[in-house]
């Protein structure tokens, strides 16, 4: 007998789907509304169908969808008006281009870069993202200080504080944070772990004490009804994790900058084990911890990963 129950549909893809339309709808230019239509179809909704299918998509991947297209849009109609076209594009116009849209030019660079790859445009040098410096890496101890102030300051909701362990002990973004569901919590005796990766990392003493806490006072009607929304951080709708947005903003409320932190807690990671190690642990991939560990001037920079037991 067949069902007739239709798949499950993501939310937020279906609301971008109905955004990206209504936006290429109001492109008056036939040339500019392909170009843009071919970017979103072929790169970003096969990116956002993949993450969808892994799970809920958060606010942040298709705000970002929204924002590169609202650019690239952007970055069409200025060359267009400086009587330029894609195909005879020159560094100079591309850096002419980033020194007037200072401010908005990195949600247009994917594009960019989509369009070199695929020959609509030649390849060219786009300018690397300088780190700001208040959003250089903090100190060691200033990391740790703030870990030790919110493990103990007990005017903050528990999911605060618990959320601010993940990213300044795992160098965690919040967006991976949100995505973690009550499974991925386990441990047997007083032994607790967070499974971020493979293995699951030790929760230290202090922190796992906090998780109990705040796992014991979490509704267990919706963790009882339906396995699939037993989401570590819930959100308001039933079934959908957290909104990103929201945890960075009860993060920063803490004092707890999360891009500096995680960024000071990856760093002394590799620093202390193996970049390949870490990276599995973690969930991160190997190439992003190998280079950290590299710009950090650590000592595993040569390591091998695999078996070393023989």
């Amino acid at each position: 007998m067949e069902s007739n129950v239709l798949p499950p549909a993501d939310r937020r893809l279906l609301l971008y789907e109905r955004w990206l339309a209504e936006r290429l709808a109001a492109v008056d230019d036939p040339a500019r509304r392909q170009l843009l239509h071919r970017f979103a179809t072929w790169h970003q909704l096969r990116r956002l169908r993949a993450k969808a299918d892994a799970g809920p998509l958060g606010r942040s991947p298709t705000h970002e969808a929204r924002q590169q297209i609202t650019q690239a849009d952007a970055f069409l109609v200025w060359f267009a008006a400086h009587d330029r076209t894609l195909d005879k594009c020159q560094q100079a116009d591309l850096d002419v281009w980033h020194a007037d849209q200072y401010a908005t030019r990195r949600p247009a660079q994917l594009f960019l870069r989509w369009c070199m790859d695929n020959g609509t445009m030649p390849r060219l040098t786009l300018p690397p993202h300088v780190i700001k410096q208040d959003q250089a890496p903090m100190h060691q101890h200033r990391r740790l200080a703030i870990l030790r102030q919110v493990l103990h300051d007990e005017s903050l909701p528990l999911r605060t504080r618990t959320a601010v362990s993940l990213v300044l002990l795992y160098a965690q973004p919040v967006s991976r944070i949100v995505r973690l569901t009550t499974e991925n919590i386990g441990g047997a005796g007083e032994a607790l772990a967070v499974r971020l990766g493979d293995p699951p990392s030790p929760l230290p003493a202090p922190v796992a004490d906090l998780v109990r806490a705040y796992l014991a006072e979490q509704p267990r009607l919706a963790r009882a009804s339906s396995r699939s929304t037993a989401w570590l951080f819930s959100g308001r709708q039933p079934g959908h994790p957290m909104d990103p947005t929201s945890l960075l903003d009860q993060l920063r409320a803490a004092g707890a900058p999360a891009q500096r932190g995680r960024a000071s807690a990856i760093r002394q990671l590799v620093l202390q084990a193996p970049a390949p190690v870490v990276a599995r642990a973690l969930g991160y991939h190997d190439k992003t911890t190998t280079h950290l560990v590299v710009e950090a001037g650590g000592t595993w920079s040569r390591y091998v990963p695999g078996d070393h037991s023989q």
